[in-house]
């Protein structure tokens, strides 16, 4: 039972990612479904710049996207998942806003330039669209990481916050 209890962080971690993934699938297919800012395709981008990283992948028919998503959102879910307990806020959702946030200054401060759309994808010329728009984007994600783990939390993990071994039994 221990053993079991000891690893239900890495589940409840993948369930969460999956259902933050959805959410943030959902946004973009809402993006697509209105023609909102159809200029700003920062996956497209990202694609573009990773192929000749992962050429060899794409020519065994992995699409490249499906790699980005599980190295991407899954790793962060797992990491969220593990050191759950730790950061700040006072529910799953708070959690997951503030994780978000992190995530959306990384997407534009490093990310963004990385590929070539500038800080925030200013050098697009659409104004505060991009950068408005991949904040709800990563916030889909992480608010529903955060509601979902915490949802599937049980009774003795959520009492177990200030153990300080992130509440992992």
């Amino acid at each position: 039972m221990t053993t079991i209890r000891s690893y239900r962080w890495i589940w409840t971690s993948a369930v969460a990612s999956g259902c933050g993934t959805l959410a943030h699938i959902g946004v973009m297919e809402l993006k697509s479904g209105l023609h909102l800012l159809p200029q700003f395709d920062p996956a497209s981008a990202l694609l573009d710049t990773l192929q000749p990283l992962f050429a060899r992948a794409m020519q065994d028919g992995a699409p490249l996207w499906l790699l980005s998503q599980l190295n991407g959102a899954f790793l962060i879910g797992l990491l969220f998942g593990r050191f759950f307990h730790r950061l700040p806020g006072g529910s799953g959702v708070a959690k997951g806003f503030l994780l978000g946030l992190a995530g959306w200054l990384l997407l534009g401060i490093v990310l963004f330039p990385a590929i070539g759309l500038g800080p925030f994808a200013t050098s697009l010329g659409l104004g505060a669209g991009p950068a408005l728009f991949s904040l709800a984007m990563v916030e889909a994600y992480s608010v529903v990481l955060g509601a979902v783990y915490a949802a599937l939390q049980g009774p003795d993990q959520k009492i177990e916050v200030g153990r300080g071994d992130g509440g992992h039994v």
